[in-house]
């Protein structure tokens, strides 16, 4: 009998979980794709939102060919309120995981007004649009960038923020926001401040392809790597254990698994913030160069240019908060990510 009790149980868990419909704004980047292929794989009802500005079609479109039913996919802006008031209107939203915007430290210098209008100016306007449709619970994408420099490791979410550059200023201002609205009665939202994300769902091949040819450093080292190329790495004079930056990387399909956490057990109280990372000392540029080398089995030729404006020597955050609360953990190692980044540009060429 508990046999088949148990088993009609998870019967009705999985049609419970099929009728919650979940909006991912920026569903079709790297992050949002491997988001979405993790809810579709958990029988959520998934509606991916894109002007596909810095993502290309046929990610997202592997994905929803693998998950038909559960996947509709929306090419917009979410500027565009009117048209974002019309998908809310056609949909009975559950939760929406916001991760639409701009996202290079380097390029919110040289493009501070496009920055603001689309990682600003769009926030709000989802967020109002939220509020005229009812709709309570949000997952908001941050960044351990806003920390800037700290004197002590890791970083927990109760240090002061100090943004060093419009990018990270703007993820404090975009937090500003959501905790404002989440004062409503009845909102929750859940920040996730994540760490860098690298690698790749080989699967399904999903993986870091940007349309404007910017890249994270591990793209960088591994592209330049497989041609043979010269390197060019930013700064040797940090106060680190090799004068290079010192950073905390985590795999996509932890952060893709973050994501869900969040939606399934973070949305319990009106605001709260958590770290996502790997966790302990964190890799310099150099490390993260000779993992890069190992597996591509050859040394590679690089040089030393200035430091990039607004660059931290060391950030590396406290991932207790998460493990406690949303019960994650990131688990995958940096040859794991090294390795799987590989093979997704390897069948990119």
């Amino acid at each position: 009998m508990n046999s088949i009790h148990n088993a009609k149980g998870a019967i009705e868990n999985m049609k419970n979980k099929i009728e919650k419909t979940v909006l991912v704004t920026g569903g079709a980047g790297f992050i949002g794709s491997n988001v979405v292929a993790e809810l579709a794989r958990k029988k959520y009802k998934v509606v991916v939102v894109d002007n596909f500005s810095n993502s290309r079609k046929k990610y997202i479109k592997s994905v929803q060919k693998a998950f038909p039913q559960l996947i509709d996919l929306i090419e917009m802006d979410i500027l565009n309120k009117k048209k974002l008031e019309a998908v809310f209107a056609s949909y009975q939203i559950d939760v929406v995981v916001h991760l639409a915007g701009k996202k290079y430290v380097q390029e919110s210098f040289e493009k501070q007004d496009e920055y603001y209008l689309n990682n600003i100016t769009a926030t709000q306007i989802l967020l109002d649009v939220m509020k005229n449709q009812n709709v309570k619970k949000l997952v908001f994408s941050s960044s351990i960038t806003v920390y800037g420099n700290c004197k002590k490791f890791p970083i927990s979410e109760t240090k002061k923020r100090n943004p060093l550059s419009p990018y990270a200023k703007q993820k404090v201002e975009g937090e500003k926001l959501i905790k404002a609205w989440s004062k409503s009665q009845g909102n929750s939202a859940i920040v996730l401040r994540l760490s860098n994300p690298v690698g790749a769902n080989v699967d399904m091949m999903l993986g870091e392809d940007s349309i404007t040819k910017r890249q994270g450093l591990v793209p960088y080292l591994i592209e330049n790597g497989i041609q043979n190329k010269g390197l060019v790495l930013n700064g040797n004079d940090h106060k680190t254990r090799d004068g290079t930056t010192i950073r905390d990387y985590v795999h996509v399909l932890d952060v893709a698994s973050a994501f869900v956490q969040a939606v399934e057990t973070g949305l319990n109280k009106s605001y709260e913030i958590c770290n996502i990372g790997t966790g302990g000392e964190g890799f310099t540029v150099l490390e993260i160069l000779n993992q890069v080398e190992k597996c591509l089995k050859k040394k590679m030729n690089y040089s030393f240019g200035p430091k990039k404006e607004g660059d931290a020597a060391i950030i590396v955050s406290n991932v207790n908060k998460a493990k406690e609360i949303l019960k994650h953990e990131s688990k995958r190692s940096l040859k794991c990510m090294i390795e799987s980044q590989y093979k997704f540009q390897k069948s990119k060429n």
